[in-house]
C-alpha cells in the first residue's frame, strides 16, 4: 500500500491506518471477555497461558499505535502477534474461554486487507492453531460441539481473509486507476491550458481582429486587435451594439446599415460572406472602413453553433485608393486637352497637300503614338470611374452585329499596318439592349490586343451570334496566347502576361476597362487559350 493510500484510509481516524480500528476493536472484546472472567470465574485468569496471552495482546497493541501513522510492513506483525495471543489463549485448561478463539476473523481481516494473497494464507495458517485435537487440551474424545469449533474457526478465518484480500486487491486497483486517470486528466487539462494560452498569445499577435459568438448570440471571444480599436475605445460599445445603435453604414458611407441586417447579424443567422466592406463613425473619432469575413462553426450534428468573424481596418488602404483614383483622374483630364488639340493638329497637317511624303510619314507615325496615348488616357479615365461606381450607360435597343461589323471597319487600316488579316462573322441581327459607345469601346479593345499580339501574317476574327437569352461576341486571334495559371489574372489592373515582355507596350488596363464595361451590362468575360499560337475572348450579353 503507497503512503498517499495509507494517509487517505487512514485520515478518518486521526491519520492511522485503517487496522489500528480492529485492533482497538480487539481489545475492547477482550477486555469485555476478561470482564465477564472476573465476574463469573475469577480462576481462568491465574493461568499462566492466560497472563502470557494479554501481554502478547498488550504487544501488539503498543506496537499499533506506535507504527499505525506509517506505512511499514512492521505493521503486519500487529495482526501476527494477536493471533499468536489467541493461540496461547486456547492452551487455558478451560473450555469456555476457548470460544474467543472466534476473534480470530479480526486479525485476518486485517492480515486480508494488506491485498497480499501470502499474509492471506498466513491468517488460515495461523488459525490452525486453535484447532482442538483429540488427546489434547485435555479433550480426550471429540464431541460435536468440538467437531464445528474445530471446523468452523479455520473455515471462517479462510473466507474473512480469501474475501477481504480479494476486495482490497480491487481496491487497491481501482485506486491505481483513478490516480492514472487524475494524472492523465491533470496532464490533458495543463496541456489544454497551454495550448488555450498559446492561441490567445497568437490572437492577440496578428493584426485582424478576431470576434467569436456561440448560438445563443453571446460573445465569447474579442481579441486584443478588436478591444484596442479606437472606436471600440471610444464608444465602450461591442462591435455587435455598435451594429445594433446604427453606427454602421455601407460602402458609400452615408447609408446607415440596417439593424438585423448587418454583417454581424447576418454571421449569428449562419451566413458566410468574405471581405464585404463597411464603414463605421461614432461621435468624436473619424470613420473607418472594415473589411469582414464570417464563417459558420457547426456542432457534430452539423446545426449551427456558432460563428468567427474576421475583421480589418482597411481605412488607409482604401484612402489611399481614393487618392490614386483621384491623382489619375486629375493627370488624365489634364492630359486629354493637349493631346486632343495634338491630334486636331496632325489631322489638319495631314490633309494639307503640301505636305511630302517623307514628312507625311513621319506625322503619322506621330499620329499613330498620340492615338494610342489617347487611348491610354481614356483607359485610365474608364478605370477611375469602374472604381468609383461612376460607369453610366445610356442603353438602347441596338443591332450588335452591325456594331461590331463597324469597329472592324474602323480596325482595317491598324489590322493593314500590323500585317493581319482582320475578318467578321456577323451575318445575322444580334439585337440587344446595349450602350452603343461602351459596346464599341470594348469591341476596340478587344481587336486592338489581338492585332498587338499577333504576328505579321496572322488572323484576327470576330464572331457574333445569338440565342433568346444572350449575345455572344467572339474575339480570336493567333498570337502568343497565354499560360493557364495566368488566365484568372488577365482581367486584374495594371497585369501583363509574361509573354508581354517588352516587345509589346502596354500597361494592363484595356482588359481592366472591357470586363468593367461588359460588367456593367450584367455580361460576362471570359478566355481560353493554351500555351502556344492563339487566345479566344468570349463576351456574353444579355438580349435585355
Amino acid at each position: 500500500m503507497s503512503p498517499r493510500r495509507s494517509a487517505e484510509l487512514g485520515s478518518p481516524w486521526l491519520g492511522f491506518h485503517p487496522g489500528v480500528v480492529i485492533q482497538v476493536a480487539d481489545v475492547l472484546i477482550v477486555a469485555g471477555c476478561v470482564l465477564l472472567a472476573l465476574l463469573i470465574d475469577p480462576a481462568v485468569l491465574a493461568t499462566p497461558a492466560f497472563a502470557v496471552a494479554i501481554t502478547i495482546l498488550g504487544i501488539a497493541t503498543v506496537f499499533a499505535f506506535l507504527l499505525g501513522r506509517t506505512d511499514s510492513d512492521l505493521l503486519y506483525l500487529v495482526p501476527v502477534l494477536d493471533m499468536l495471543a489467541l493461540i496461547v489463549m486456547r492452551q487455558v485448561p478451560d473450555q469456555h474461554i476457548h470460544a474467543i478463539g472466534f476473534l480470530a476473523i479480526l486479525p485476518a481481516l486485517w492480515l486480508g486487507w494488506s491485498g497480499r494473497p501470502s499474509l492471506a494464507a498466513l491468517a488460515v495458517v495461523l488459525s490452525l492453531g486453535l484447532v482442538e485435537i483429540p488427546g489434547v487440551n485435555d479433550h480426550s474424545a471429540l464431541t460435536l460441539e468440538l467437531a464445528l469449533r474445530d471446523f468452523l474457526t479455520p473455515t471462517v478465518v479462510l473466507v474473512a481473509a480469501a474475501s477481504t484480500c480479494v476486495a482490497a486487491r480491487r481496491t487497491n486497483a481501482s485506486i491505481r486507476s483513478l490516480v492514472e486517470q487524475e494524472k492523465t486528466t491533470a496532464a490533458s487539462l495543463e496541456r489544454e491550458k497551454s495550448t488555450s494560452q498559446l492561441l490567445d498569445r497568437i490572437l492577440d499577435t496578428v493584426d485582424t481582429g478576431i470576434l467569436s459568438y456561440d448560438a445563443n448570440g453571446t460573445q465569447i471571444l474579442a481579441n486584443r486587435t478588436v478591444q484596442k480599436h479606437p472606436v471600440i475605445e471610444i464608444s465602450g460599445l461591442t462591435p455587435l451594439e455598435l451594429e445594433q445603435q446604427g453606427y454602421m453604414l455601407e460602402a458609400d458611407r452615408v447609408t446607415p446599415v440596417l439593424a438585423n441586417d448587418g454583417l454581424i447579424s447576418r454571421a449569428l443567422r449562419g451566413d458566410e460572406y468574405s471581405n464585404r466592406i463597411i464603414w463605421i463613425t461614432v461621435p468624436g473619432a473619424p470613420q473607418h472602413a472594415l473589411s469582414v469575413s464570417a464563417r459558420p462553426v457547426l456542432g457534430p450534428d452539423r446545426a449551427f453553433a456558432g460563428t468567427v468573424i474576421a475583421i480589418d481596418d482597411v481605412t488607409a488602404y482604401l484612402e489611399a485608393i481614393s487618392a490614386k483614383d483621384s491623382f489619375v483622374s486629375s493627370i488624365s483630364h489634364e492630359f486629354r486637352t493637349p493631346l486632343a488639340s495634338i491630334v486636331g493638329y496632325l489631322e489638319l497637317t495631314l490633309d494639307d497637300p503640301a505636305v511630302t511624303d517623307g514628312t507625311r510619314e513621319s506625322l503619322e507615325v506621330i499620329e499613330r503614338n498620340a492615338n494610342r496615348l489617347q487611348q491610354l488616357v481614356s483607359d485610365l479615365l474608364a478605370e477611375a470611374g469602374r472604381e468609383r461606381g461612376a460607369v453610366k450607360l445610356e442603353r438602347e435597343l441596338a443591332d450588335v452585329s452591325v456594331l461590331c461589323a463597324e469597329v472592324v471597319e474602323r480596325c482595317a487600316t491598324a489590322a493593314r499596318a500590323a500585317g493581319v488579316h482582320l475578318t467578321v462573322e456577323a451575318d445575322e441581327p444580334a439585337m440587344a439592349v446595349i450602350d452603343q459607345r461602351r459596346i464599341a469601346q470594348a469591341v476596340n479593345n478587344l481587336i486592338s490586343n489581338a492585332l498587338k499580339f499577333s504576328p505579321p501574317g496572322g488572323t484576327a476574327t470576330v464572331t457574333v451570334d445569338t440565342d433568346s437569352e444572350w449575345v455572344r461576341i467572339v474575339v480570336q486571334d493567333s498570337g502568343t496566347g497565354v499560360p493557364v495559371d495566368e488566365m484568372k489574372a488577365l482581367a486584374s489592373p495594371f497585369y501583363r502576361p509574361t509573354q508581354a515582355g517588352e516587345q509589346f507596350p502596354g500597361v494592363g488596363l484595356a482588359l481592366v476597362v472591357i470586363k468593367g464595361l461588359i460588367e456593367a451590362h450584367r455580361g460576362t468575360l471570359s478566355f481560353s487559350t493554351t500555351p502556344g499560337p492563339g487566345t479566344t475572348v468570349t463576351v456574353l450579353l444579355p438580349v435585355r
